[in-house]
């Protein structure tokens, strides 16, 4: 099987202009490398499950006792 040229010109210039975007969106900050840590709303911690566990504690926490 021959690799025709323009096809292997074809297949670097998307490499080459797909490079380029993944680098003009990291330096417009458009892009992030990592993702952030998530921080909760309501009080301010960083969230590492599925939901902030101090506020979903407190909000499923029994009534106190009168």
């Amino acid at each position: 099987m021959h690799l025709d040229p323009n096809i292997a010109l074809v297949a670097a210039l998307t490499c080459g202009i797909g490079y380029l975007m993944i680098v003009a969106g990291l330096s417009k900050r458009a892009l992030e490398l990592r993702r952030r840590h998530r921080m909760c709303p309501s009080c301010g911690r960083q969230i590492q499950a599925r939901v902030c566990r101090a506020c979903a504690r407190t909000r499923t926490s029994p009534p106190p006792a009168s």
